[in-house]
């Protein structure tokens, strides 16, 4: 017989709004340069790793007015500063928000999906 866990949503700062992820999820890519030899070869001549892509999927609740949230962000992401993220004891550093959507059901909440892109990962009271 297995145990089933009962899955709490984890708050998430982003910026000065709290959301609620309820799904997350992260990928990293690194890009390769290559060329082909005289002889039909093939060599890497450079490499480059973009930024990591989180994505926050979760609930947003705030009370006093539940559509501040989609003007917020958008507002986030027009700016060009930084910002951190903490989830699960990991600090994602110089993050930037890459897109956004929500969802109204006209309920207590909101649904959001929000993409973010973070060039440094540490675990947190870490240095990596």
């Amino acid at each position: 017989m297995s145990i089933i866990n009962i899955h709490k949503s984890v708050p998430v700062k982003i910026g000065d709004i709290v959301l609620y992820c309820e799904k997350f999820k992260a990928s990293g890519i690194k890009n390769y340069s290559e060329q082909n030899t005289v002889s039909g070869d093939v060599t890497i001549t450079n490499s480059g790793k973009k930024a990591v892509r989180l994505i926050f999927s979760g609930r947003i609740c705030d009370e006093s007015n539940l559509l501040y949230f989609p003007v917020y962000i958008n507002n986030l992401m027009e700016d060009n500063g930084t910002f951190n993220i903490e989830y699960k004891n990991v600090i994602f550093g110089e993050c930037r928000i890459q897109s956004f959507v929500t969802d109204d059901n006209n309920d207590d909440f909101i649904s959001a999906t929000v993409t973010v892109i973070s060039t440094q990962i540490n675990i947190k009271n870490e240095e990596l």
